[in-house]
């Protein structure tokens, strides 16, 4: 199986890397953070120039028809420069999901707007305690509940709220921001980006606000879902390789003793430990994204594996990078900081890596699927 990038997917990369190199240092990162939006309306729009924002959407809806391949070398790229732009939040969970559910009408009223950039969205779904209700009247629904970490949500004029409409159904439904009884409240996250936590208080919405009128949506939002979390592995992917490469060029050029610490055969060994943990992350993160369009038993095996392993190797990695660095790695001064607490969000968001690991152990005690190794990877 070759797994080398094609042409195009070469262009990508580069092209992210260059322009994340010239516009967004950790200067940028620290400036975008600590502001007041925390995020760059600027960017983004240099974003949606550049066919970012409509990078996972069919032609057409006006995107480019890019597959999971392309989205993880451009989130990759993100994680590697501190990108904290509602990107995922936008693009991945509210885009993926009006693309999977909404009807032709609603995808042409709402993507063409993500895909230029005037609109951002926010995916509400996990419940701050018990599920979020709708309740069906002649007219609409009635929309009752609690959400939190709504990712992008402060920066988002359309929220995408699921609530349980009968036991084990679910729909998602499109709320302008303004929507009457609509509660968001913003908070900052531990990287640097910004989440809300959202009330529904009493929300009265017409039918039309049931995203393609599917009162059973249960199994499209996991799918988006899992895509999220294989897009968020690549960017963890791309952070622990900074943290690599940054410790590995301060120990050679950190002097003790008369001589560079990486001559030092104890460092060595603990710098190569780092690498392979960067290694088997990126094993990982690929065999998560070449198995989303695999069938769901195996593509729910290689999400959870690659959340659990790549979550285990991001904890040594920026507890080591940061051991190996001494006290200036805990500094602000330093970037090492914020490609820590990038990944320890990393491992708290969707479900954290026990969360994972249990359910990756409860999938593969299954036979029929333990057996199936890496076929569907091969088959991609």
């Amino acid at each position: 199986m070759d797994l080398r990038y094609d042409t195009e997917q070469i262009i990508l990369r580069d092209s992210a890397e260059k322009l994340l190199a010239e516009r967004y240092d950790y200067r940028t990162f620290q400036r975008i953070a600590d502001s007041e939006a925390g995020w760059s309306p600027e960017l983004w729009s240099k974003f949606a120039a550049l066919g970012w924002l409509g990078l996972p959407f069919d032609a057409e809806d006006g995107g480019s028809g890019s597959g999971a391949v392309e989205l993880a070398i451009l989130m990759e790229a993100f994680g590697r420069h501190l990108v904290i732009e509602p990107y995922l939040a936008t693009v991945v969970l509210g885009g993926g999901l009006v693309a999977s559910l909404g009807s032709a009408a609603e995808r042409r009223a709402i993507l063409p707007a993500v895909i230029d950039g005037s609109c951002r969205l926010a995916f509400a779904h996990e419940d701050r305690s018990a599920p979020a209700r709708a309740q069906r009247r002649s007219d609409g629904y009635l929309l009752q509940g609690d959400k939190k970490v709504v990712l992008g949500g402060p920066m988002a004029g359309t929220l995408l709220v699921s609530a349980e409409l009968a036991p084990s159904k679910i729909g998602v439904f499109v709320l302008p921001r303004d929507t009457r009884g609509l509660t968001v409240r913003p908070h900052r996250m531990i990287d640097g980006s910004r989440a809300a936590d959202v009330a529904l208080a009493d929300v009265t919405v017409p039918l039309s606000a049931l995203l393609g009128g599917n009162e059973d949506a249960g199994s499209a939002v996991e799918a988006v879902l899992q895509r999220a979390i294989a897009a968020l592995s690549a960017d963890a992917v791309g952070a622990i390789a900074v943290m690599v490469k940054a410790t590995t060029d301060y120990l050679k050029t950190r002097v003790q003793f008369g001589q560079p610490l990486a001559n030092f055969q104890a460092l060595q060994h603990r710098l190569v430990a780092l690498k392979v943990k960067e290694e088997e992350a990126r094993a990982a993160g690929l065999f998560a994204t070449l198995s989303l369009d695999g069938a769901n038993d195996i593509r729910a095996r290689a999400i959870s594996g690659a959340k659990a392993k790549i979550g285990r190797c991001a904890r040594v990695v920026h507890q080591e990078a940061i051991q190996l660095h001494g006290a200036i790695g805990t500094t602000n001064e330093l970037s090492l900081g914020g490609y820590a607490k990038r990944l320890i969000a990393y491992e708290i968001l969707f479900g954290s890596t026990r969360e994972h690991l249990k359910r990756y152990g409860a999938i593969i005690a299954n036979p029929q699927v333990a057996s199936q190794g890496l076929l569907i990877a091969a088959e991609s």
